[in-house]
């Protein structure tokens, strides 16, 4: 009989699979992304309590396959289904947005401690209270780095020195940015203040423990998320559908 996996875990996704089953992934701590079947989940919700619901951590056993197939969940036990956020429809949507783009960006059984340390900060932030688009933000731009995208918010790509002016020219298929001076004139451009530029570099290599002293103005919030997700989705080849949600609420910048 196949040794039994077991793991702490964060549900990512979930759909229906026949009639009574459902197929949910997870992002587990010893494996990375997985995927397991959940027989008779959509007959009886006694089975798994509310355990394989969108981003549930809990401790998770699988079976293997025998030979080809997929794991079947033998057990869940809940360790935090962090009831706070659920209760507030921005921070729902944020942390819908995150769990797809985990899924988009990893591979199955590819684990990376790193991840899921930043997934659980992530989650617990919301679940505090702390504002969910500036935290989100916070997730993504780690996000890329993790994922070995990380953009350059140092140095100019030609001239190698630090930024100077108000803005810079950033470019997204080379991860980094052009400066002023460096800038072909009549150049078709994304321009980004040196406060956003700031602003990433501060994210990008600050400790999870002190991100959430930093302090933005609404429009450098603004301006880093239309660039995050720019990035996100050029390197993805395509816009995670979570945006059409996150389009559509009715947000107070920054809360």
């Amino acid at each position: 009989m196949p040794e039994i996996f077991k793991s702490p875990a964060f549900v990512i996704s979930g759909q229906d699979l026949g009639e009574s089953d459902r197929l949910i992934t997870f992002y587990t701590m010893a494996r990375g992304k997985v995927r397991g079947i959940a027989k008779g989940a959509k007959r009886s919700r006694r089975r798994f309590v509310n355990a394989l619901e969108p981003f549930t951590m809990l401790n998770l056993s699988m079976v293997p396959p025998r030979t080809t197939g997929l794991n079947r969940i033998d057990s869940t036990e809940i360790l935090d289904n962090f009831p706070l956020l659920r209760n507030k429809i921005d921070c729902y949507v944020m942390a819908s947005l995150c769990c797809e783009l985990v899924n988009l960006w990893t591979k199955e059984n590819d684990p990376q401690k790193d991840l899921f340390k930043l997934l659980r900060w992530y989650l617990d932030s919301l679940n505090e209270g702390f504002p969910p688009r500036k935290t989100t933000l916070f997730f993504k731009t780690l996000l890329l780095a993790l994922a070995g995208y990380a953009p350059d918010f140092d140095l100019c790509l030609l001239c190698k020195r630090p930024p100077i002016g108000n803005h810079v020219v950033f470019k997204l298929h080379a991860g980094g940015f052009i400066c002023n001076e460096c800038r072909k004139s009549g150049e078709k451009t994304h321009k980004i203040s040196l406060g956003t530029l700031k602003s990433l570099r501060h994210i990008q290599n600050g400790s999870l423990d002190s991100l959430h002293r930093l302090t933005m103005t609404d429009a450098v919030l603004e301006e880093a998320w239309s660039l995050i997700k720019s990035l996100h989705c050029h390197h993805l080849e395509q816009v995670p559908a979570s945006y059409v949600a996150v389009n559509g609420l009715k947000l107070e910048i920054g809360k």
